[in-house]
């Protein structure tokens, strides 16, 4: 069993010069927790981002695996993209079976959900453009000294 999750990364990057909130798709599988497959996105995720994550999960050669195959049922939760024509044409040739959640019931997605909470305390909150950081005093907006990584860094420093 896979679990799959799109989650907005709550850093700024820079992407050619605009402060953007990347985007990371996920399949992870249940049993090991092994990360089987990513993408990160600068926008909005798309069934591109999944297919793309999926190819990751399965391929076992450089640069993805050594993890990979196939699983038998991956757990998603009604997000359009995971259910649309294309992916599910994908997953149906795969002979995968898609476990549509109910809405709004993240704790049946434990695994995958886990792991954005996980990146999250303990990669994404040290990095420049954190959303989440608390200022002192009445500041809201965050330090105009500050670097943001660029899109390429912020991804290879994610896969890393």
């Amino acid at each position: 069993m896979w679990e799959a999750d799109h989650v907005q990364a709550p850093v700024l990057v820079d992407v050619e010069g605009t402060a953007l909130r990347p985007w990371i798709t996920w399949f992870v599988d249940c049993a090991t927790n092994a990360i089987m497959g990513v993408a990160v996105t600068p926008g909005s995720p798309s069934r591109e981002s999944v297919l793309t994550t999926l190819r990751a999960a399965v391929v076992r050669e450089k640069p993805f695996g050594p993890q990979g195959g196939l699983p038998e049922r991956v757990r998603v939760d009604r997000g359009k993209d995971f259910l649309s024509r294309t992916v599910t044409a994908a997953f149906n040739a795969l002979d995968v079976t898609v476990e549509d959640l109910p809405a709004y019931t993240p704790h049946l997605k434990g695994t995958v959900e886990g792991l954005n909470r996980a990146v999250e305390s303990m990669f994404l909150a040290a990095l420049p453009g954190y959303v989440r950081q608390p200022r002192p005093g009445r500041r809201r907006a965050r330090p105009k000294d500050e670097v943001l990584l660029g899109f390429e860094d912020f991804t290879a420093r994610l896969l890393d």
